[in-house]
């Protein structure tokens, strides 16, 4: 079990995205840094590298532009991460918050959907 949104949590979640090979075909023309936090909490952001579909690094954030940012309240994180709550529904009522180019976000919604599905198969302790 490791924290969500911990280092070890993020590591997990690249292993996860690897493994997926519908989600790397989907974004084989797509290379970003997207950080992400809980709400409130942005020191204890992690980010995703990824380049060409493939999630090459993982770990705390630092302090550098991300190309994308999605924060929520621990609460709408795990309603996500259980799949209680879709992607596309948190992003259009706010409770997931998002900043960066919303065409590209468009041009790969379903890749980005499944990203956020996949956040349930990392073993993961909800006790921050």
């Amino acid at each position: 079990m490791n924290k969500f949104l911990s280092e070890e949590w993020i590591k997990a979640y690249m292993e996860e995205w690897n493994k997926n090979e519908k989600l790397r075909s989907d974004l084989k023309d797509f290379s970003a840094t997207i950080k992400y936090y809980i709400e409130g909490k942005e020191k204890g952001a992690v980010e995703l590298i990824v380049e060409k579909g493939v999630a090459k690094s993982a770990g705390s954030a630092d302090s550098k532009k991300h190309d994308f940012e999605l924060w929520a309240s621990l609460e709408n994180w795990k309603k996500l991460a259980t799949g209680e709550m879709g992607p596309r529904a948190a992003m259009l009522t706010k409770r997931l918050k998002f900043k960066g180019s919303m065409i590209t976000a468009m041009k790969y919604m379903s890749a980005f959907e499944e990203s956020l599905r996949m956040m349930s198969k990392v073993p993961t302790s909800w006790d921050l």
